[in-house]
């Protein structure tokens, strides 16, 4: 038997949600989109409180399944600056793009000019799928010095759409980009002391940090998204690994892929669960983001 609420709870719902529609009607701040969480940090560190910022990707969510709400697309329509990585990443955007309501929003792809690494692990489990990613590999981010060069096109951009405060976002985006520097030194020091060089990934997100850093994937789990790896696939892992005598696995903190748990239990290998988007493991700031992952690699890398 159904209960119907009680008419007090009902009227609390309601002002609630009329208190956040108004609050939202209520901030005449500039509207920037973003897609996914570090994206806002970049925004954040150039813009300060001068913006209001939305990020369209739960940080529970996998952005290569992801698929935007109808709400989102509504709230999202205001946006000045739309900022996403693109290279396949977010194959919704065009249609978030096309609901804006402003002809003049500017829409900024930050992998535009760079170049993609494509299937960038060895083969050696026994397959020759195609890579996941069709447009190349889209998470650039986790290279900090990506990050320097989308702050500074952010700094750009911003600068454009609203010159009377170009002089601060440049301030701003300047000390930001002193920090990213200095992270990306701090890696490299950290980096340079590992014994092993070569991982296993559950998805290839780390193939830009490893490429940065003088690392390599030498194999992944997870060819396609959801798609669980088969007997013979693991088998194929499991002999290469202690063949070559890897150790590492890096995971995803939000995957629960069988996979991952039943390779280090077979070849001895330890696992780094990592967190590449934000959210799930801090989501303090893009550089406490990487120090943390940085610190989990750390622990089995040594």
């Amino acid at each position: 038997m159904k209960h119907a609420l009680p008419l007090s709870t009902i009227l609390l719902v309601l002002l609630l949600s009329a208190g956040c529609a108004d609050r939202r009607e209520d901030d005449a701040r500039p509207l920037v989109v973003v897609s996914i969480q570090p994206l806002a940090h970049w925004v954040d560190a150039v813009g300060g409180d001068a913006l209001r910022v939305i990020t369209l990707l739960p940080s529970n969510a996998n952005p290569h399944t992801f698929e935007l709400l109808p709400r989102q697309i509504e709230d999202a329509s205001d946006a000045r600056l739309l900022l996403t990585i693109g290279a396949g990443l977010e194959p919704w955007a065009d249609k978030l793009a096309q609901n804006m309501k402003s002809d003049s929003t500017l829409r900024l792809v930050l992998s535009d000019g760079e170049q993609l690494l494509q299937d960038a692990h060895e083969h050696h489990h026994g397959h020759d799928h195609g890579h996941v990613h069709a447009f190349g590999n889209p998470h650039l981010w986790l290279d900090p010095l990506f990050a320097v060069r989308s702050v500074e096109k952010i700094r750009d951009a911003l600068g454009r759409l609203y010159p009377q405060n170009a002089q601060r976002f440049r301030e701003r985006a300047a000390h930001y980009i002193d920090s990213l520097r200095q992270l990306h030194a701090d890696i490299e020091a950290v980096t340079t002391t590992w014994t092993q060089r070569r991982f296993i990934a559950d998805h290839s997100s780390w193939v830009y940090f490893a490429e940065r850093y003088g690392l390599r994937e030498a194999g992944a789990i997870e060819q396609q998204p959801g798609r669980e790896i088969s007997a013979r696939e693991l088998a194929g892992l499991i002999r290469m690994m202690r063949a070559s005598g890897i150790r590492a696995i890096f995971a995803d903190k939000r995957s629960n892929a069988r996979g991952v748990t039943l390779l280090a239990e077979e070849s001895g290998a330890r696992i780094a669960f990592l967190d590449p988007l934000g959210g799930a493991l801090t989501s303090a700031s893009y550089l406490t983001l990487m120090r943390e992952n940085l610190a989990a690699m750390d622990g089995v890398m040594r």
